[in-house]
């Protein structure tokens, strides 16, 4: 007789990572020559302005933080992969931003960025010839990439970033406005949603320590597939999600506001990682699928505790803004950025950082502990 009182136990089958999963476009790499080609020609006009080199995406940080990542122990053997096989604690270096390559106020809406930098970690590495010990993962506020591929982003995403670049802040704080009537009194009740790459500038303007960050895109999670989310977890911080940036906070609210909390609090964050269970709900190629909750829930394998601190110092800031630099290739092979997208920011990101540091002459180095500015 069966006990209809007994917990049920779910059994899911996680899929395997094989070398044989992605799938290019034949014109991808065209595709994201064009890409490059683009926003260099965005760096170099931003250079002209500010006589500084600029990212060409998160140009703005608002703090950088010093911190450690302690690996859970007790991991189930699927989840205790790669950098988190083993229970350990590593420093690490966050860099918060906002994900624009132009420097504007903090009062306009839009995406915010998070870099977070593990230092000590070794182990083969993504690419060939780096002999790097650390571990990057760059995350932003949206859970779905806007766009599903490196040609998609060409096609439709280049045209709108090539305008955003040179929108000044009023004219974007209007359409933003005009964006959000438009949603919220007309597009709502006809049941038509605004598309995802303009939603972002309608979405409220929220405390960024309050956030939750997404990887947006999957990469190897050693022998399996995955996504990563970050999430406040510790009660100061859980309080401010949802938190509105007062409209007059001032064009660096955000900056602000975390110095402020971090001269009196104290952080701590959750790393919750999704595996993949099927590639036809959880694709790997097209990055604006969202993977189901209910096939493979997001789970925790780390915590990022990050102590009181002044998170803006001058030479943090130099530091962050000028000499670091955060690519989600950079890292272990058992955490390799998979699909399109991934294989856009690997360039992208690169002839970036080359361009900024060749521009300020400025040192290019993947730091140790005890370089990292106080």
């Amino acid at each position: 007789m069966t006990d209809l009182t007994a917990p049920r136990t779910i059994t899911r089958s996680y899929l395997r990572y094989r070398d044989d999963l992605e799938r290019p476009r034949p014109d991808e790499d065209r595709d994201i020559d064009r890409i490059i080609a683009v926003l260099r020609s965005n760096n170099e006009r931003a250079y002209r302005k500010h006589k500084h080199g600029l990212r060409d995406a998160h140009a703005k940080s608002h703090g950088i933080l010093r911190g450690e990542l302690t690996v859970h122990p007790g991991l189930p053997p699927e989840l205790a992969q790669g950098l988190f096989a083993t229970p350990a604690t590593y420093p690490v270096v966050a860099r918060l931003s906002s994900t624009s390559g132009v420097i504007r106020s903090d009062q306009l809406r839009g995406v915010r960025g998070l870099g977070i930098k593990v230092l000590g970690v070794d182990g083969p590495r993504a690419l060939p010839g780096d002999e790097a010990t650390t571990q990057d993962f760059i995350m932003v506020t949206h859970r779905e990439f806007l766009f599903a591929d490196a040609h998609a982003y060409y096609t439709r995403g280049m045209p709108t970033a090539w305008v955003l670049a040179r929108l000044p802040d009023p004219a974007l704080h209007t359409g933003s406005t005009v964006l959000s009537a438009l949603d919220a009194h007309v597009l709502r009740r006809i049941g038509l949603p605004l598309p995802p790459n303009l939603g972002v500038f309608v979405r409220p303007n929220t405390h960024i320590l309050g956030e939750t960050f997404y990887s947006s895109a999957p990469l190897r999670y050693g022998d399996y597939i995955a996504k990563i989310l970050y999430t406040p977890v510790s009660p100061e911080v859980s309080a401010l999600t949802g938190q509105p940036v007062d409209h007059d906070a001032g064009i660096n609210a955000h900056q602000d506001m975390i110095v402020d909390f971090f001269a009196c609090h104290s952080a701590e964050y959750e790393l919750r990682v999704q595996l993949c269970t099927d590639l036809d709900t959880m694709p790997i190629e097209d990055a604006t699928v969202e993977w189901p909750e209910a096939d493979s829930p997001h789970r925790t394998v780390a915590t990022v505790r990050f102590d009181r601190q002044d998170p803006y110092t001058p030479q943090r800031r130099a530091f962050g803004d000028d000499v670091l630099s955060f690519n989600s290739w950079r890292g272990l092979q058992a955490h390799r950025p998979l699909g399109s997208i991934n294989r856009l920011k690997q360039r992208v990101y690169e002839a970036s950082s080359n361009y900024r540091h060749n521009v300020n002459n400025a040192p290019r180095l993947e730091p140790t502990p005890d370089q990292l500015p106080q």
